[in-house]
């Protein structure tokens, strides 16, 4: 039984056999990322029309916490194969004619956010980070506008900002864009993200990236990163269709020789039913391992990155040892896994934003549209520009918190009960009895910290953590819907799989 619930908890909390039957569900099912959102997934956020009348919580009270901001200056990107075969993420077929459009319509909208917000006006952040379809896609011109922009509307100064981007276009249009925020943005704290996925050159034609650089390219970047004082970051996939772990070791072997600061591991998130390309092949489908021995797979992969030297940040992401120890470690992702802590602006299509009280006890996440052609109409029109929302209570917020501290390895109980003013035993006994059980989590002290195989099933904990809020929203949900209460707060009927696998991005 969970020691901690047994020294806090009068009594101690059965595990009911659902619980135990839903866990093993899920860890049987595919195990996802939830990176961007925890609790709810994208998917499972109600959307509405710009003339719904919505009541939210009212969040003006308090001092302001911390700024991070997302900013994703267009949806498109250019592989030669759609989506990469692989991809999740809302995202568009490349179009020259649009993206400047787009881009555009992300400076109305930060210009709009700041004349509705005087308070933004000079507000430090902390982190920012160019994302989207492929950021490092913009056209120079638009993206010194953006930057510019950026730079004259919040204080820069301190802040850490990221580029994503397609690895060749970061040597593009000499260096356009790598000028740009170093002579535009007032910080010297710049990184690249760049996706590689993969060294193997065949499967990258599988993916269609071909003309997205290979090996010299990776360590191209990241050379002329360091050469500007900055770092580089990269993405990997792992369990690929009929990649073997001799394989995957040297794919990790090669971004740690071309000297990366930060690795970070995905296992491919794929199954039949996903909608994406590789989904919908048979071959493909039957080349992916069970979860069992992708599981093994990423614990040989873990060891690889810790014997380099390398330190684990979150679920995903290895770091450096020297570059962890130093003013120069990543914060942009630590500190989005605290939010008690951080706010979180969003701008541009797909851009998300939360926003909570004083005292954590309501919140507000919103989504603005992901299709470029609706993001740019809302902004062209008077009103909100968002739509999609979850307005968070109490319950909510303890949902979302935990899966944020889970994806970055530790759950304080002390920040818990500070943070919510309960117990973190009284509140989630029975799931966190199972959950050690199983082996997928530890208690270390008053820290309660995923085990190295419980890392991989992180998705299936969180689902685990959600379901009997989820149970109580469904049961408002139907009395809303039964009672015609045209603003309920979920009123869906992907309620039932919410915080699920079926639906979402990544």
């Amino acid at each position: 039984m969970f020691r901690l619930a047994a020294a806090i908890v009068p009594h101690r909390t059965t595990v009911k056999s659902e619980l135990s039957d839903l866990l093993t569900q899920r860890m049987n099912g595919p195990q996802r990322h939830r990176l961007l959102h925890g609790f709810p997934l994208a998917g499972a956020l109600p959307r509405v029309s710009p003339d719904t009348e919505i009541a939210l919580p009212d969040l003006s009270q308090g001092t302001r916490r911390p700024l991070l901001i997302g900013v994703l200056p267009h949806p498109f990107c250019n592989p030669r194969v759609a989506a990469c075969g692989f991809c999740t993420f809302p995202h568009e077929a490349f179009r020259s004619d649009r993206i400047s459009q787009v881009s555009a319509a992300v400076c109305r909208e930060i210009t709009a956010r700041a004349n509705a917000e005087p308070e933004l006006s000079g507000r430090e952040v902390t982190g920012l980070y160019f994302g989207g379809g492929t950021a490092n896609l913009t056209p120079p011109d638009d993206f010194r506008r953006l930057c510019r922009l950026l730079n004259a509307t919040f204080d820069l100064t301190q802040a850490e900002i990221t580029l994503e981007g397609i690895p060749a276009m970061f040597l593009t249009r000499q260096q356009a864009l790598l000028n740009i925020l170093q002579n535009d943005v007032s910080t010297p704290r710049v990184r690249f993200s760049m996706g590689i996925q993969t060294f193997d050159d065949a499967r990258l034609r599988t993916m269609g990236r071909q003309a997205f650089g290979n090996t010299q390219t990776f360590a191209d970047v990241t050379a002329a990163a360091h050469a500007r004082g900055w770092t580089a970051s990269a993405d990997l996939l792992f369990n690929l269709p009929d990649q073997t772990l001799p394989q995957m070791q040297h794919d990790v072997q090669q971004a740690i020789d071309i000297g990366l600061d930060q690795i970070c591991l995905y296992h491919l998130v794929m199954f039949r039913g996903l909608g994406t390309p590789w989904s919908k092949d048979e071959t493909l489908l039957a080349g992916l391992p069970d979860n069992h021995s992708a599981a093994d797979n990423w614990l040989v992969l873990r060891e690889q990155m810790l014997d380099a030297g390398f330190v684990q940040t979150s679920l995903t992401n290895f770091e450096r040892r020297e570059v962890h120890h130093s003013s120069q470690r990543f914060i942009y992702e630590e500190r989005g896994f605290q939010p008690e802590n951080y706010e979180m602006l969003g701008f541009g299509p797909c851009g998300i934003s939360f926003q909570a009280n004083e005292d954590f006890s309501a919140g507000v996440k919103t989504v603005n549209p992901d299709n470029s052609a609706d993001y740019v109409a809302a902004i062209e029109h008077p009103g909100r520009i968002w739509d999609r929302y979850f307005a968070y209570e109490s319950s909510d917020l303890k949902i979302f918190a935990l899966t944020r501290w889970l994806a970055a390895l530790n759950i304080s109980v002390t920040n818990y009960e500070q943070t919510f003013g309960n117990q973190l035993g009284s509140d989630f006994a029975p799931e966190l009895d199972l959950l050690i059980e199983q082996r997928l989590i530890t208690v270390e002290g008053t820290n309660i910290r995923p085990t190295p195989r419980g890392m991989f099933y992180a998705d299936s904990m969180a689902g685990l953590l959600a379901q009997r809020r989820l149970q109580q929203l469904r049961i408002s949900s139907r009395a809303a819907r039964q009672s015609r209460e045209v603003d309920a707060k979920i009123d869906s009927d992907e309620l039932d799989d919410l915080n699920g696998n079926g639906h979402g991005f990544m």
